[in-house]
């Protein structure tokens, strides 16, 4: 007579089954106690957390923490970003000129410690461009200003301004209508000439 299948040979795989499974969920339960709430959560309720170090990499986000862009940078007129390698853009300035383009050359004789003003005028965006010098090397302090039209005393602007030199050059678009030009102060013993190149886009240049 035959006898029935045993089914030992099943419920033994079943039972080590379920023991690895107890197993791995007892495993999990400790690393996520010990670990990944310290961790990740800050809660740390067996000490353990504290006691690994695990504690310290918790860091609480800020609530409804939004991403920050870096700010943009500032688009000049006309939209171009352009610059020379190695440089930093520098302001645009430029303005369409309706005066007529002239050039001068002037002498200009300084007594001993005198000091003399010579003057253009300028419309608001009007460009002037100079180079003077001294014939002989001697040195002058020199102002390279302006001052709005109807300006009262004290209002002028110095755009160049130095002291004991021999020669000068520079450009300027005028910030404001009015009238633009150089002071030079002899404060030597002895006569000075300054030989004087201007050009650009004034209405005329005269001694003040």
């Amino acid at each position: 007579m035959s006898l029935p299948p045993s089914n030992a040979g099943v419920a033994a795989p079943k039972k080590e089954l379920l023991r690895g499974t107890l197993l791995a969920a007892a495993v999990a339960a400790v690393l996520l106690t010990v670990a990944i709430l310290p961790a990740e959560y800050g809660i740390d309720p067996t000490g353990a957390g504290k006691a690994l170090g695990l504690s310290r990499l918790h860091s609480p986000a800020a609530p409804h923490a939004v991403p920050l862009k870096a700010a943009a940078p500032a688009v000049p007129p006309g939209g171009s970003t352009v610059s020379a390698p190695g440089e930093v853009r520098a302001v645009t300035i430029a303005s369409k000129q309706t005066a007529a383009y002239r050039t001068d050359t002037r002498e200009i004789t300084l007594a001993p410690g005198k000091g003399v003003e010579l003057k253009t005028h300028l419309a608001k965006g009007a460009a002037l461009m100079f180079s003077w010098k001294t014939t002989r090397g001697e040195v002058l302090d020199h102002d390279f200003h302006g001052e709005p039209v109807n300006a009262k005393n004290d209002e002028f602007e110095s755009f160049i301004l130095e002291d004991e030199v021999s020669q000068s050059r520079g450009v300027l678009i005028a910030p404001f209508t009015g009238v633009h030009g150089w002071y030079w102060k002899n404060r030597t013993d002895e006569p000075v000439t300054v030989v004087l190149q201007a050009s650009g886009f004034y209405s005329d240049m005269f001694k003040k």
